[in-house]
């Protein structure tokens, strides 16, 4: 279903984000010509609800655009934008096709609102922030911009000065920035892994020393299986943090899915760059731009610890229940589903 769903997609991806483009397309100038001819798609919709104009689909539906977006090697945040319309849509606010990031902002010493590390904040126009018990739609332009860690092109901390520059405010007492960004980055973690896998193998492939591609040497064949294994690894927990009816995922499905993903990414990008050797850090090949994403989302909310954290603290709060029942009643995808 879902292939014939997003087949017109997948194909659209091959055209609008060839591999020798991608470090183009993460800059400003850039960015905007890129969304229009994805929104225009029609698929950035798609979890917004059959009766306010969207397609109406679940986020395990949508699971599938979403991993072969950042496969494709989409740097824009596709996932963020349909999450944050599906949510804006509810709240009564009319869709005006802008490209949009979500973020947890916390409390500035002059009383501010900062946003750490927000992946592709400066290619989005607008950013849906979680503050003090509400969401906040706020404007790209109006926030203080400092340049992210990983994708300093791309990426950015921002700062609001005031809660006054909203656009749009609504409250949604059931939805947390956390939670969503952990199932979608653990989508777009395993997207990208994969890709690394690809060009792993291909380049494995094409290499050669002593006469022989260096993919026939008992130890690269290894590194690839062990490269192999945390990928299907990471696609797999993905598909179960996304998990869902509707489009709001399970907080403790979606830890558990950000966190693997986060475990994975360490090895898959380490394994990668062993193979590639000295090329895959060059910014003529795609390997370094993959792996600096897979390090943003490793640590965008909830990094590794805050995932542990959630599910450790939601272990110790079933009061006599062993780790598997834990992993039995609350870590199902097919209860949640």
């Amino acid at each position: 279903m879902t292939d014939a769903i997003f087949d017109g997609f997948e194909r659209a991806l091959l055209d609008l984000c060839p591999l020798d483009r991608l470090r183009e397309q993460e800059r400003d100038e850039n960015a905007a010509e890129l969304w229009s001819a994805i929104d225009a798609l029609g698929y950035t919709d798609a979890l917004v609800p059959e009766a306010l104009g969207g397609a109406g689909l679940s986020l395990a539906l949508v699971q599938d655009m979403l991993f072969a977006a950042s496969k494709a090697g989409l740097g824009l945040p596709l996932g963020e934008t349909a999450m944050a319309r599906a949510l804006l849509a509810e709240a009564g606010y009319r869709n005006d096709g802008a490209c949009i990031a979500l973020a947890r902002a916390e409390p500035t010493a002059e009383g501010g609102m900062f946003c750490a590390d927000v992946p592709g904040a400066l290619l989005a126009s607008r950013v849906l922030v979680e503050w003090n018990g509400e969401w906040l739609l706020l404007a790209r332009a109006d926030a203080h911009v400092v340049a992210g860690s990983y994708r300093r092109q791309a990426s950015a901390s921002l700062t609001w000065y005031s809660e006054d520059l909203a656009l749009f405010r609504f409250k949604r007492p059931d939805a947390d920035a956390e939670t969503l960004c952990n199932a979608l980055h653990a989508v777009a973690m395993a997207g990208a892994m994969e890709r690394v896998l690809e060009l792993s193998v291909e380049y494995a492939n094409d290499r050669r020393q002593f006469g022989r591609a260096i993919g026939q040497f008992q130890a690269v064949q290894q590194e690839l299986a062990a490269l192999a294994e945390q990928v299907s690894s990471a696609a797999l927990a993905s598909r179960m943090g996304c998990a869902a009816e509707g489009y709001l995922p399970d907080p403790l499905l979606a830890a558990t899915a950000k966190l693997r993903a986060c475990e994975a990414a360490s090895r898959v990008v380490a394994i990668g760059h062993a193979v590639l050797g000295a090329i895959g850090i060059t910014e003529e090949h795609p390997l370094g731009l993959f792996a600096a994403r897979l390090h943003e989302w490793r640590m965008a909310p909830g990094n590794e610890l805050r995932c542990a954290e959630r599910l450790g603290q939601a272990l110790l709060a079933e009061a006599g229940s062993t780790l598997f029942d834990f992993v039995r009643n609350h870590l199902s995808p097919g209860e949640a589903a």
